[in-house]
């Protein structure tokens, strides 16, 4: 695998553990701890290919070699995302979602090199409903992530990354039923405890 670490910056907007993954009621599981787990497995996954800088109002959202931008209280993924490339100013620059928990780094170093190619790049989920990854080779990466948020890409110019369909590029986790597959070692830990 390519070190890409010097040559992209990753933002990923993380929300408070309490605020996220409100759809992932599992019995017998801590969705506060299910939710941060994710959030780091995404984290941890991205910096072993690209500098990452994470935004995020959780004191406890961290890694190794991780910028992190602590908000003093959470204002949404928008503000979070400016917050973000505000740190990364100039060069190549990605934004990605923080709940892909099985996202192996592969994955994600062949989206960023594929992401050379276009100015805008942009990896839909599995269902193509929403957007996982978004990409600036140079000037401004217009974010727009939120329901329908892959239609709103393709509008503002975004490319089609060709990822694989069976990239883990593609498994965000909205749902309970979205933790299929090899997951993360934080994720997989958490979930183990269910009896």
């Amino acid at each position: 695998m390519p070190d890409r670490r010097g040559a992209w910056t990753v933002v990923i907007p993380v929300k408070p553990p309490h605020l996220g993954k409100s759809r992932l009621d599992l019995p017998g599981i801590d969705r506060v701890e299910l939710a941060r787990a994710i959030a780091l497995d995404t984290i941890e996954a991205a910096a072993e290919v690209a500098r990452v800088v994470v935004v995020t109002a959780d004191p406890m959202i961290g890694a190794p070699g991780v910028e992190v931008v602590l908000e003093p209280e959470p204002r949404g993924i928008a503000a979070a995302v400016t917050d973000g490339l505000a740190v990364a100013a100039h060069g190549r620059r990605a934004v990605l979602l923080g709940d892909l928990p099985g996202l192996r780094p592969d994955d994600l170093a062949l989206a960023l090199e594929l992401a050379e190619d276009v100015r805008l790049g942009a990896v839909p989920d599995e269902e193509r409903q929403g957007t996982t990854l978004v990409s600036a080779r140079e000037g401004d990466l217009p974010a727009a992530f939120g329901p329908g948020s892959w239609q709103r890409h393709r509008e503002a110019g975004f490319v089609e990354l060709p990822v694989p369909v069976s990239s883990t590029m593609r498994r965000d986790v909205d749902r309970a039923d979205h933790l299929v597959g090899t997951l993360g070692p934080r994720t997989s830990a958490v979930l183990r405890r269910v009896v």
